[in-house]
């Protein structure tokens, strides 16, 4: 897993069935799992991949959250 500062971090590979976030259900998806929240102080990051296939779109001027 590539992330904060483009350094490699470890983490595993899973492909889960179903996974629901923000009300957007896919079937089939490939998470990575890793360290994030005491490192970083995050829970988690939400990639390219989730955004393509939930048509979310990210509104920087508003910052506000779209589905196409």
């Amino acid at each position: 897993m590539y992330g904060v500062g483009g350094y490699s971090e470890i983490c595993y590979e899973q492909i889960v069935n179903n996974v629901i976030i923000d009300g957007k259900e896919l079937a089939s998806f490939l998470l990575q799992l890793g360290m994030t929240k005491e490192i970083y102080g995050f829970d988690g990051i939400l990639g390219v991949d989730f955004m393509e296939r939930t048509g979310m779109i990210i509104d920087f001027k508003n910052f506000i959250i779209k589905y196409g």
